[in-house]
C-alpha cells in the first residue's frame, strides 16, 4: 500500500516557549526612569527581544515547541487505486498519534508521499511521538537523496537543491493540477474557531495537492478529489 501524509500543527504558546528554552521570564519590563538610566543595556535589551521573536516564530516549526491538530492519509493500493481517505483532529495529541500509528500498522506502507515530508511532517510526527510515549508502530526511514520509502516532492523536484524548493501550491499551478484551499495561516484561525472538521477537510485537501503532483511527475494522470476524497473518514479526538 501507499499513502500520502500530511500534517497541520499548533505553535505553543510565548509562556510555554520560554519555559522550554529556560526562560525564566517573558515580560518585557520598563526600564526604570531614573538618571541612571543606561542606553547601552536598553539598546542590548531590545536585541535580545529582537532575537527572541526571531527564535519563537522559528519555533513553530519545530516539534520540540509545538504540537500536532490533524493528521490527514489518503491510502492507495500498490497500483495508485484510490482505497480511503482518513484524518484525525483534536486537541489530545496523544490519541491522535496512537490512532495514526495503529492505521499505518494495519496499511504497512511501501511508500510514503508527502511535500517537506522530509524536512517538516516525518520528522515533527516522531518528535511529538517521543514526546507524548506513544511508540512508533514501525520505522521510517527518514534517509535523503532517494525517492522510497519517502517520496517527498518539494526535495525531488528540486533535486534537493535548497535554491530550488518550492511551496505546494506554486508546484500544483506549474503542474496544472488543483491547488490547496487556504494557507498555513488559516489553520490557525480555524483551531481558535474550533473548526476541527473543517481543518479536517483542508488537510485532506493538501494531502490530494501532494498526491496530484506526485502522479503529474510520474507521468500518472491524477484521480479527480472527488474519487480520491469520497465519504471521508474523519476522527475527532478531543
Amino acid at each position: 500500500m501507499k499513502v500520502v501524509l500530511d500534517i497541520e500543527t499548533i505553535q505553543a504558546s510565548r509562556e510555554e516557549w520560554a519555559r522550554l528554552v529556560g526562560k525564566a521570564s517573558e515580560g518585557h519590563d520598563a526600564v526604570s526612569g531614573e538618571a541612571s538610566y543606561d542606553l547601552f543595556a536598553a539598546g542590548v535589551a531590545e536585541e535580545q527581544r529582537r532575537a527572541d521573536d526571531e527564535s519563537y516564530a522559528k519555533s513553530a516549526f519545530d516539534g520540540t515547541y509545538s504540537r500536532i491538530v490533524c493528521i490527514g492519509l489518503l491510502e492507495f493500493s500498490d497500483q495508485m487505486e484510490a482505497r480511503s481517505a482518513v484524518a484525525w483532529y483534536g486537541s489530545n495529541e496523544r490519541e491522535l498519534l496512537r490512532q495514526f500509528w495503529a492505521r499505518l500498522a494495519q496499511d504497512r506502507p511501501t511508500l510514503y508521499i508527502t511535500h517537506n515530508g522530509l524536512g517538516f511532517d516525518l520528522p515533527f510526527i516522531k518528535k511529538r511521538s517521543i514526546i507524548n510515549q506513544v511508540k512508533p508502530s514501525l520505522e521510517i526511514n527518514l534517509a535523503k537523496f532517494r525517492t522510497e520509502p519517502v517520496y517527498d516532492t518539494m526535495a525531488i523536484w528540486s533535486n534537493w537543491d535548497t535554491r530550488g524548493w518550492v511551496k505546494l501550491d506554486v508546484l500544483a499551478r506549474a503542474l496544472q493540477v488543483e491547488t490547496k484551499s487556504g494557507s498555513g495561516a488559516q489553520v490557525a484561525e480555524m483551531w481558535e474557531k474550533r473548526q476541527g472538521r473543517e481543518l479536517a477537510q483542508y488537510c485532506l485537501q493538501d494531502t490530494y495537492v501532494t498526491y496530484a503532483c506526485y502522479c503529474r511527475m510520474n507521468f500518472r494522470q491524477p484521480l479527480s478529489k472527488e474519487v480520491v476524497l469520497l465519504q471521508p473518514e474523519l476522527f475527532d479526538v478531543e
